[in-house]
């Protein structure tokens, strides 16, 4: 279809005196509109200007600047951020990641005139304005040049004088920006599908993308956040081709990276964790009643993550959890125990088969706020103990492998790297087979896909190339079935952490050296020991420091508790002098207890509640 037939646009510059708008001027091409805009802005003679759009196929206009002269305001502040996202050409400043970035940077004045980065960037107004802000403007542009900077190793003026031709240069096409609006009439009349159709029918290769972004910046301008969500999730639903639902899914992205949007379309939160428990529900597509006080849109998205992934809106709304679970902020409104409850809850809430829903960024906070809540009397617990308490809360070898693979690639994990290498070795080896690794409800397809979605892990983790490989063969023989022996899983944790390497039972008995390490406090009990000859320390640590227990020696049975109740171990234990010990199988134990079940169940309780009994005596002692 022509563009000719496509609905076309008026565009009226109103001007304010204080008490009504007035039309100064009309126009059909936007530039005309938008340049005499400015000419009154610069004049400082009215209150303020507006430019509006009317279409024949809509029943109201749409406001597409205004600019309000005599209101009092305070000073726009620039936000600053560590994320920078570095752009080959100037195309690439059109892209999601770097209108995300920029986005974060000048939130204030998006905030201010309800606009998202795409929109801007096509506003000759407002960018107009941006430019002739004497602080905000510089402030932004240098912060930017000085974060490029840091990733090019160029000198921030050589990145300050690119940010401001790449400027200029967008400047000067949102002037020129005549079509979108007859590009946006088509997809309004049309869908997304066939608007694209037209672009790609009629632009060079090389301008499609920002031609098609400056339609969908057209589509969505005007009104506000709820009113952009709504047009955002319009294209999304209609949409039947994957590039058509990844464009919506990028103007979704946009509009929740915003607080002020956020506050509009879900009415406030009580509470921290409020929010990012619906958040996680949003994302899963179990967010199934919408309050009242919401927008009722909020359903829409909820149904479309039940059908489509949203890699980019989910990545947007997971941030905000990471980024607010990362901080100091309370999570509930009632006291520490309240915020301790409420963590390991969402906690849960995240928890995927083979990790943490949100990558290295949410595990690293994960541990940061377990090391700052999970602690007693108040203290903040010693970063290896953080680590070990995260993973307690995951409910599998294969979900704790997964935290452990993205915090490898976290800035926290960098920096105890060692730490990571001996959690890592620890729980790999615990591991023989594929069905150590998952819940024995998980049938075999599942394990399948679990094993590949460790090793996608795995692929993007920092860790050595040799370490990798040695995992990834571990991984693909569990894949195959075949057993995995602790040769295969003699990790490389060479560090100022390193910790001694565990024997290997053969043929049920286990020979440890002297120093050598039996199990450690937190890990998932898989064997009790009977020792035939030496001495065991047990030690457990508390507030950072190591505290003894007992030594126990011929004849005496230790870490039964664990293989009765199916919790982690409450202490660690360690041959004194050269020790022999004879292993005791969950397996073992197991058909035994049910023996004991069958025929005394009475028997069979009281030994629970001893075992329950004795845990609470211990966490009490503390």
């Amino acid at each position: 279809m022509a563009r000719e037939s496509w609905s076309t646009s008026t565009f009226e510059v109103l001007t304010n005196s204080g008490k009504r708008w007035v039309i100064d001027m009309s126009s059909s091409k936007r530039s005309e509109a938008m340049d005499y805009a400015a000419k009154i802005l610069t004049g400082g003679k009215c209150g303020g200007v507006r430019v509006t759009e009317q279409r024949d196929s809509w029943s109201t206009e749409r406001v597409v600047f205004e600019k309000l002269n005599s209101a009092p305001h305070k000073p726009l502040k620039i936000n600053p951020t560590t994320e920078v996202t570095f752009c080959k050409n100037i195309d690439a400043y059109y892209a999601l990641p770097a209108r995300l970035t920029m986005a974060r940077i000048i939130r204030a004045y998006l905030d201010q005139n309800n606009l998202t980065m795409l929109e801007l960037l096509f506003n000759f107004g407002h960018l107009r304005t941006l430019d002739r802000m004497e602080t905000f403007y510089p402030s932004a542009i240098q912060h930017g040049a000085q974060l490029q900077a840091k990733l090019t190793g160029q000198s921030k003026m050589e990145r300050l004088d690119k940010l401001q031709t790449v400027f200029n240069s967008v400047l000067k096409r949102a002037r020129n920006n005549d079509v979108s609006a007859h590009d946006a009439a088509g997809l309004s009349a049309h869908g997304l599908e066939q608007a694209i159709a037209q672009i790609e029918a009629r632009e060079a290769p090389k301008q499609v993308q920002r031609t098609i972004y400056a339609m969908l910046a057209a589509h969505i301008e005007g009104g506000g956040w709820r009113e952009k969500f709504k047009r955002a999730l319009d294209l999304a639903e209609q949409a039947s081709a994957e590039r058509c639902v990844e464009l919506a899914d990028e103007l979704l992205a946009e509009i929740l990276d915003g607080i002020v949007a956020i506050d509009e379309l879900f009415g406030g939160f009580s509470t921290a964790i409020d929010a990012w428990k619906t958040y996680v529900l949003i994302i899963s597509g179990r967010f199934d009643k919408v309050p009242r006080h919401m927008s009722p849109d909020i359903a829409r998205l909820n149904k479309l993550f039940s059908t489509h992934t949203l890699k980019a809106t989910r990545t947007v709304l997971m941030k905000r959890i990471s980024k607010g679970l990362g901080g100091t902020q309370a999570l509930s409104n009632n006291g520490r125990e309240d915020d301790r409850s409420a963590f390991i809850g969402l906690v849960r809430d995240l928890v995927e088969p083979t990790g943490i829903s949100g990558g290295p960024q949410m595990v690293e906070s994960v541990v940061l706020r377990a090391k700052t809540l999970l602690g007693e009397d108040g203290e903040d617990l010693p970063i290896e103990t953080a680590i070990r308490q995260a993973l307690y809360l995951m409910p599998s070898q294969a979900a704790r492998l997964g935290v452990l693979l993205d915090l490898s690639s976290s800035h926290l994990g960098q920096k105890h790297d060692g730490t990571i290498r001996q959690q890592l070795f620890h729980l790999l080896n615990e591991l023989r087979s594929i069905y150590d690794l998952f819940p024995q409800d998980v049938n075999d397809a599942q394990r399948l896909h679990g094993i590949d979605a460790l090793r996608d892990r795995l692929g993007m983790s920092v860790l050595g190339e040799d370490l990798k490989n040695t995992l990834s063969e571990s991984l693909i023989k569990m894949a195959n079935n075949e057993d995995v022996v602790g040769s295969d899983l003699a990790l490389d944790t060479k560090s100022e952490d390193q910790a001694p390497l565990r024997a290997v039972p053969k043929n049920g008995e286990l020979d440890l050296a002297q120093g050598g390490v039996l199990f450690e406090e937190g890990e998932q009990g898989k064997e009790a020991y009977l020792i035939v000859d030496g001495v065991i320390e047990i030690s457990r640590t508390h507030n950072g420091k190591t505290q003894h227990l007992a030594m126990l020696s011929k004849g005496e049975i230790l870490g039964e508790m664990s293989l009765i109740d199916n919790q982690p171990r409450m202490a660690s234990a360690k041959a004194v002098v050269a020790t022999k010990l004879m292993c005791i199988s969950e397996k073992n134990l197991h058909e035994r207890l049910a023996k004991l079940a069958q025929n005394d169940q009475v028997l069979h309780f009281l030994l629970k509640t001893v075992v329950r009994r004795l845990r609470g005596l211990a966490r009490n002692t503390e």
